[in-house]
């Protein structure tokens, strides 16, 4: 049995808590993510997003959000769905925004079978490398709770077999 995962993080991590998304995934690469599952860094342009995905079963996205009264560190889990319901109305810090890339991706069939999607408030995203605390600890519950996503996907993977 083959599993096929990806989990992308998205960010720049030269613009303080913008960087959140890139940090989980370098937290899972030393944590040592499962082998089946496949780690990746993205800008969140929606063509680069979709060609990540494309023909996944499981795609988890990690990146950070930008509103207007941030609680910096707070985490919200979307699934696709809830994605695509909010559209652009709730964007991260990156252009376009995961709506585009969902209403895209359908438009080219190209969605992963489940998506799931990890936004953390930011507070701080002006030049430079350091994160801010609260967000930097919302990193670290983030992998934790895509490993888990991940475990729970391998169990149910088998056991649907």
């Amino acid at each position: 049995m083959s599993l096929s995962a990806v989990v992308i993080g998205i960010g720049n991590r030269y613009r303080q808590d913008d960087g959140v998304g890139l940090a989980v995934v370098d937290r899972l690469r030393e944590e040592a993510a499962p082998r089946w599952a496949r780690l990746a860094v993205c800008d969140g342009e929606p063509s680069r997003l979709i060609e990540l995905w494309s023909f996944t079963e499981l795609a988890i996205v990690v990146d950070a959000l930008a509103v207007r009264s941030p609680v910096p560190g707070r985490i919200h889990r979307l699934e696709v769905e809830d994605v695509a319901a909010a559209g652009e109305s709730s964007s991260t810090s990156h252009g376009l925004g995961m709506g585009t890339a969902v209403r895209l991706a359908r438009e080219l069939d190209r969605m992963p079978e489940r998506l799931v999607v990890y936004a953390i408030e930011i507070g701080e995203y002006g030049f430079g490398t350091r994160m801010s605390a609260a967000v930097r600890r919302a990193a670290g519950h983030v992998a934790e709770h895509v490993g888990a996503d991940l475990a729970e996907f391998a169990v149910s993977a088998r056991t649907s077999v």
